[in-house]
């Protein structure tokens, strides 16, 4: 139990003391370990408060001991000491006069109105799991304050200590329902290093990261929590007993002011149509069961978050929304046709496959012009081959009929029984697989990925891309290859090789020339200078 000394009434330059080991404490109005400057009154060491013992609160508040607290004031000013007791009259401490105090004493220095409550602040410690010989080593701290320590945790408890990464149960929940600020260790360990002081360490450096399920989760202050679901509607299961922690999630939804409901009344639309409008609603499931939640069909269209993950978007207070599921779009259809037939268009054709089909046709043609060049008898032959394979590649190009082109897909209709039984009112299931086709059947295949293009992403045949290798590059006949064996050249290529062997010839002259009147000019200097 740690003593304190707190301002009776609201004064201006007026702080709370704690003593937490026995001694020796002296007040005053200058350089004592009490400043007391409310009051002109008093001296610059007006009196003295003596510890002789640190004691708990259960022994205080046994009826045998309770007026034996371990303390007393000595009086050593000039205008004197008054001590009030709770039933009985104020009494005044002259000069090296002392009295005991106990909890409820009103004190007051001098003579005006520096006056300070003498009372306990009782500290019960509940330590959550402790590690090997750590909970002896609490307690000896703890006795020299005068604290209590435990590892079963009572609503007598003050403060939770937790190691880092603990995991997080039940009686932990329990401490967190009671508003408690669940702290590490080490905090009390600095609090207990010093005799007096005018606040507690603060907090907030102290904060753990606790284990939940394999989710590390920081928490929070109890004021931090408070509002941090606003947005939301949660739809709680009837059975708490299919949760990790049961009647602890609703409890926590209660304590923070979040918005729930349990899943019969959220299918009373009348009572709960207003929350819905205005709020997200997100059905709560357990990692283990979702039963309860597949028999109706307003579920299935629900939001979804495990219990353990909003557990810890309560413990940190911040629900992020990738930890919610968003439930899967089903596509209804008012068509009532047995089947489907989605074809290729005289006027569209997908863009992979037609530049496909076009670079098959160049290098047909290539290959005819390479048989040109060397055999110039066949020429003849060969325009009629490539006038052929140009004719067979457009034709395969053209919209083949709808038995061969397409794949049928058959659409769920209403009057089947058994579809109805297994999809209700959906007819098709998006799926970007949904159409599938095969254009050019005579085309060397393409990979996988080309042929599952999506079938949203169609251009016009004859529109040219603007990404084309003959826009970037004008001059070249034919894509670009790593190699240039087995490629002709075309007429501007040819000229513009030509050009640049005749530049290079010409640079070398003019340089060969230069040297050379530069060493005709060397010799006649050095003549002139013989000749001197």
């Amino acid at each position: 139990m740690v003593w304190g000394l707190v301002p009776a009434d609201a004064l201006r330059g007026a702080q709370k003391y704690y003593i937490l080991a026995p001694g020796t404490y002296k007040v005053g109005r200058k350089d004592c370990d009490i400043i007391v400057q409310m009051d002109p009154s008093v001296s610059r060491l007006h009196a003295e408060i003596v510890v002789d013992q640190m004691i708990s609160s259960m022994i205080l508040n046994a009826g045998s001991t309770k007026s034996n607290s371990h303390v007393r004031i000595r009086d050593s000013s000039k205008f004197g000491t008054f001590v009030k007791k709770e039933l009985g009259p104020k009494a005044r401490l002259r000069q090296g006069e002392e009295a005991t105090l106990i909890e409820g004493d009103i004190v007051t220095f001098g003579t005006g109105n520096a006056s300070f409550r003498f009372c306990c602040v009782p500290f019960r410690i509940f330590i959550h799991r402790p590690m090997r010989g750590q909970l002896r080593s609490i307690q000896s701290i703890a006795s020299s304050i005068g604290a209590t320590v435990t590892s079963n945790w009572s609503t007598e408890c003050t403060h939770t200590l937790v190691n880092e990464s603990s995991l997080v149960t039940t009686e932990l929940i329990e401490a967190i329902l009671a508003k408690q600020l669940v702290i590490l260790v080490h905090w009390f360990e600095v609090l207990a290093e010093k005799n007096i002081c005018t606040e507690f360490p603060s907090c907030t450096a102290y904060l753990p990261n606790l284990n939940l399920e394999d989710n590390m989760v920081r928490i929070v202050d109890p004021k931090i929590r408070e509002n941090c679901l606003d947005g939301y509607l949660f739809v709680l299961g009837s059975c708490h007993e299919q949760y990790k922690f049961g009647d602890k999630l609703q409890l926590l939804l209660e304590m923070i002011g979040a918005k729930f409901v349990g899943a019969d009344e959220y299918l009373l639309d009348s009572q709960t149509s207003t929350v819905k409008e205005n709020n997200q609603v997100v059905l709560v499931v357990s990692g283990e069961s979702t039963s309860e939640f597949n028999n109706s069909r307003k579920f299935s269209s629900l939001s979804r978050i495990s219990d353990v993950k909003l557990m810890v978007a309560i413990l940190s207070g911040n629900l992020d929304s990738s930890l919610i599921e968003v439930p899967s779009i089903v596509i209804s259809s008012s068509h009532s046709t047995d089947e489907t037939i989605v074809a290729d268009s005289d006027v569209e054709t997908d863009t992979a496959l037609s530049t496909q089909a076009g670079t098959n046709i160049k290098s047909e043609t290539a290959k005819d012009n390479d048989t040109e060049d060397d055999d110039t008898s066949g020429k003849r032959e060969d325009e009629e081959h490539v006038k052929n394979s140009d004719v067979e590649e457009t034709a395969n190009c053209m919209p083949m009929p709808i038995e061969e082109d397409v794949i049928l897909i058959r659409k769920f209709d209403k009057s089947d029984a058994s579809d109805i039984g297994r999809h209700e009112n959906s007819d098709i299931l998006y799926s970007q697989d949904l159409i599938v086709r095969n254009t050019i059947a005579s085309v060397q295949p393409i990979s996988s990925k080309a042929s599952s293009v999506n079938f949203k992403c169609f251009r016009k045949r004859e529109t040219v891309s603007g990404n084309s290798f003959r826009d970037l590059i004008p001059f070249s006949k034919d894509p670009y290859k790593e190699s240039e064996h087995g490629r002709d050249e075309s007429d501007y290529m040819r000229d513009e090789r030509k050009r640049k062997k005749l530049e290079a010839i010409a640079e070398e002259m003019f340089n060969s020339e230069k040297l050379k009147k530069r060493a005709a000019a060397s010799t006649s200097l050095e003549a002139f200078l013989a000749r001197c």
